[in-house]
């Protein structure tokens, strides 16, 4: 098991609005002492490089994002970004970080319910924000007009922290409502 701390560490609005789309700065350090290779190409294409069309392997690699109250609850929030992806046929689209080395991106996500169920869980007030690093190696095989698709989860791969970032949700703009009264 790989070691990884992933965080976010700034957010466009500390103060953003329900519904509203949310764009912050995470980082994915690798703490473990072997290395580890991520998928880092945002070109979806790049799975294509250099294999035949009827075989194809590849990795991709995603950010989740999760805010969590001071009652424990958890509520998955919509991303906004892209998946990330990389072969080791495709040079460039893999990323190997060093024990200690970290990589920070720019992401999205939206300030809604992954999955809303009445009744709704999110809420304005204080809340605990995570975001997740999930990774997945895909295979693709046709022969003899049979397809075999593999889906390979990294969910023993690595063991996460995921120190929690505070943002103050809000109903609505309050500069807004300040100047319509």
């Amino acid at each position: 098991m790989r070691h990884i701390v992933v965080q976010v560490l700034s957010a466009k609005d500390l103060k953003p609005i329900l519904g509203s789309e949310v764009e912050a700065v995470v980082q994915l350090r690798n703490s473990d002492t072997k290395t580890i290779q991520i998928p880092w190409s945002t070109d979806s294409d790049v799975v294509k490089d250099g294999q035949k069309q009827d075989d194809v392997q590849w990795e991709g690699a995603t950010f989740e994002f999760t805010l969590g109250d001071h009652e424990g609850s958890q509520v998955a929030l919509k991303s906004l970004t892209q998946w990330l992806h990389g072969s080791k046929f495709a040079p460039g689209s893999l990323l190997t970080l060093q024990p200690g080395q970290s990589i920070r991106a720019l992401v999205k996500f939206k300030l809604e319910e992954l999955y809303p169920t009445e009744p709704l869980r999110l809420k304005e007030g204080e809340w605990q924000l995570s975001v997740e690093w999930h990774q997945v190696g895909r295979t693709w095989h046709v022969k003899n007009c049979a397809a075999w698709n593999g889906y390979f989860y990294y969910d023993q791969f690595y063991e996460q922290q995921n120190p929690p970032f505070a943002i103050q949700v809000t109903a609505e703009d309050s500069s807004k409502a300040t100047k319509s009264r």
